[in-house]
Order: C-alpha cells, then sequence, then structure tokens
C-alpha cells in the first residue's frame, strides 16, 4: 500500500466519523420537541400555567386530566397521597443536559389539591 494511502485512509474514516457525530448531535438537539408538554416552550410558563389551571383544591382526577392532556409522565403515591410528575426536554435542554419540571401534587384526604411543589432539574453527562 502507498505511503500516502496509509494516512489519507484513517483521516478519511476519522472525518466521516466527526461528520456523521456532528449531524446526529445537530438532529438531536433540533429534533427535541416538546411533545410532553405540548408545545410549552420552558420551565417557568409551565409551572404558571399548572398553578393558574389547578387552584388549591381542584380534584385529584383533575390533576392528572391536565398532566394527561399535555403527555407529562405521572404517577400516584397513595402512601403520601401525592401525584409525581415530570416535564422532560423542556426549552434549555441540549444534546447533553436535558432540562426537566419536577412536579409534586399533595391532596388532603377527600383527594383534594393542598398544595404543589416545582423544581426544574438538569440531567446528562
Amino acid at each position: 500500500m502507498a505511503k500516502w494511502a496509509k494516512t489519507l485512509i484513517p483521516s478519511a474514516v476519522g472525518i466521516a466519523c466527526l461528520v456523521l457525530l456532528s449531524m446526529a448531535f445537530t438532529n438531536h438537539r433540533t429534533g427535541h420537541t416538546n411533545s410532553e408538554t405540548s408545545g410549552v416552550a420552558n420551565a417557568e410558563t409551565l409551572e404558571r400555567e399548572t398553578h393558574i389551571s389547578l387552584p388549591l383544591g381542584s380534584s385529584r382526577s383533575m390533576v392528572e386530566r391536565f398532566l394527561g392532556q399535555r403527555g407529562i409522565e405521572c404517577s400516584f403515591d397513595a402512601s403520601s397521597q401525592s401525584v409525581h410528575a415530570i416535564a422532560r426536554n423542556l426549552n434549555g435542554s441540549t444534546s447533553l443536559v436535558d432540562k426537566s419540571l419536577a412536579l409534586q401534587f399533595h391532596f388532603d384526604d377527600a383527594s383534594k389539591l393542598k398544595s404543589v411543589d416545582a423544581k426544574v432539574l438538569f440531567t446528562g453527562p
């Protein structure tokens, strides 16, 4: 094999790998949809919308319907009478870091909303 081929082939393979990685990260970054939150752009907007749409005294079924309509994953914890929810891939997420909003809805014995806790989370490598 010619001397130039010994350096050209590994260089070409390396460049191809870099191009593919760049394309993958670009597609991942621009491919972030907020399907989980029906287009809610950021954590602050979602938190504000939650407090407006779900005033204290709202029923658990109203809370679960609100979350379900937005595709926000949630679960009910009977021992603490609370619904835990998380909205992922919010505005501010990148290809390496995911910005999410964790919500915890607390209910009284009659399953009426008594408080809501919200916390912005960043996860990544």
